[in-house]
């Protein structure tokens, strides 16, 4: 079993992040000194170290909030510019608000608005270069594919929808005793050598990465051969891996318990059991005092609006299938299930208020769920608590549905933010494959990550993730009754032999 730890960034998107946290700090200095001179202004940076931090930072997050750091800013220019512009100014805008709410004015207004100037121009210097520098493949990474049947043919596909990850493919290696396949092309990269010759080319080619894609029995025969090449520095992935770190989800047709094991041997237990329930503890007793003005406004707007309770309660699972009553502010006409039962939301339900479109969009519907976590029942971050007749039906047509259930439902979470509402046994598919990517990498910082993707939806919208080849082919159900959303739905075991899990 080959596992490498895979980052919720790509490196190359880390660095620019870097990057713009250094051209920030001197964008801060570059104001200061020009505005009062290198002696003065150093010991202005000295005197006022905390505004001036409190502004680096509140800069830094608006740079993500605002999509600078997403693949199409980073392809596309004016896209990116748009991007810069929307990140100053709701950096300028966060930056003042809390200057405000604690009566902190110590920052002059000319080195507030020439820190704001001098740091568009260093995000857009910035950006201009990596656009460049990518462009000319001076930041790829040189790799070689291990393998060449199906499963390489997969692997090229999968690097092919990901550009922006910088994955150079150099060639192939042949797994086979035979020559035969040498010097032909397989998805227009060529077939360089056999295994005899991989230590030649991964030294003429500089090559940073192995990508292994075999099966799994040749797999167990290749590790002793390539240990020696991580050994020297050289990573070495599998598929799965590869999937994860590109797609960042978990493709549930090549796992097994195996994999499953290995992968919750990863997360720490400190922070599952000790750090993540004490920041819940805090974070939702300081959220219920901060947004209860919020609160009582969407309570005022849906009781003028329509007819029926304010809150909305419906019984969960949580951790371990523990159920509890789930609270929301309520979205849908009074008895929306009455006549249709237990059904699936989708983004445009005909069941959905006026008022409950607006408390959906910005997420103010889910305000009253910090009270179930301050109950212990949920956490802030984790996969979205689901009604126990789903988990049964869906447990029967997903492979490891209920092992989202080994830990606390959240109010957002990795799949919250990276795909839509799930309307289809297939969307819940897919959305299952994010809640395990989360499961095996849960901590602080990706709870983190989760909070400021969180916050750009409910400022920008909701992301839409583009849905896999299959996805993209499977039919939308017209109905979506508990009783039939379930019959049409084609099972995991059925798919062909070569796409059958594999060992990871």
């Amino acid at each position: 079993m080959i596992l490498s730890r895979s980052s919720s960034w790509p490196r190359k998107q880390l660095l620019l992040a870097v990057a713009d946290g250094f051209c920030a700090a001197f964008a801060m200095v570059l104001a200061v000194t020009l505005r009062l001179g290198w002696l003065e202004g150093m010991g202005y940076l000295e005197k006022h170290w905390s505004p001036v931090l409190i502004a680096w930072t509140l800069y830094i997050v608006s740079f993500y909030i605002s999509g600078l750091y997403e693949n199409e800013s980073l392809q596309r220019v004016s896209r990116m510019l748009t991007a810069a512009v929307m990140a100053v100014v709701l950096g300028s805008v966060l930056t003042t608000s809390v200057f405000y709410a604690t009566f902190s004015l110590d920052m002059g207004r000319g080195i507030f608005f020439g820190f704001a100037a001098f740091v568009f121009a260093v995000i857009v210097a910035n950006r201009l270069f990596y656009i460049a520098a990518n462009r000319r493949g001076l930041l790829a990474q040189r790799c070689l594919i291990i393998g060449t049947n199906g499963e390489a043919r997969k692997t090229i596909q999968l690097i092919r929808r990901h550009p922006h990850y910088g994955i150079r493919v150099l060639g192939m290696i042949h797994c086979g005793p035979s020559r035969e396949r040498v010097g032909q092309f397989i998805e227009d990269y060529p077939v360089l050598g056999t295994l005899d010759s991989l230590e030649k080319f991964v030294d003429l080619y500089d090559i940073e990465r192995l990508i292994l894609a075999t099966t799994a029995d040749e797999e167990s025969l290749l590790l002793k051969r390539l240990r020696a090449f991580r050994y020297r520095g050289v990573a070495i992935v599998d598929f799965v891996t590869l999937y994860e770190e590109l797609g960042q989800e978990i493709p549930l047709d090549y796992i097994n318990d195996e994999w499953l094991f290995h992968a919750s041997l990863n997360n720490s237990r400190i922070h599952i059991r000790r750090f993540k329930r004490l920041i819940d503890v805090l974070l939702s007793m300081l959220g219920i005092v901060i947004t209860a003005p919020l609160a009582g406004l969407a309570a005022s707007l849906i009781k003028l609006t329509s007819p029926g309770p304010i809150l909305y309660r419906q019984e969960r699972l949580g951790r371990d299938s523990v159920p509890f009553e789930l609270l929301k502010f309520r979205t849908m006409v009074a008895g929306a299930e009455s006549e249709t039962g237990p059904v699936w939301a989708a983004d445009n339900d005909p069941r959905i208020t006026t008022v409950g479109k607006w408390l959906r969009k910005t997420r103010v519907d889910e305000i009253p769920q910090l009270v179930n976590v301050l109950r212990g029942d949920m956490s802030l971050v984790g996969p979205r608590p689901e009604r126990a007749i789903f988990i049964q039906k869906l447990s029967e047509k997903i492979p490891f549905y209920a092992e989202r259930l080994l830990v606390p439902p959240g109010i957002t979470g990795w799949a919250q933010v990276m795909a839509p509402y799930a309307a289809s046994v297939e969307d819940t598919r897919r959305k299952l494959q994010y809640d395990l990517y989360y499961i095996k990498h849960m901590s602080f910082f990706l709870d983190a990550f989760i909070f400021a993707k969180t916050a750009k939806t409910i400022l920008f919208g909701r992301e839409r993730k583009k849905t896999s080849p299959t996805a993209a082919t499977s039919p939308e159900p017209t109905e979506l009754k508990t009783e039939t959303l379930f019959l049409n739905t084609a099972r995991p075991g059925d798919a062909p032999a070569e796409e059958k899990r594999r060992l990871a």
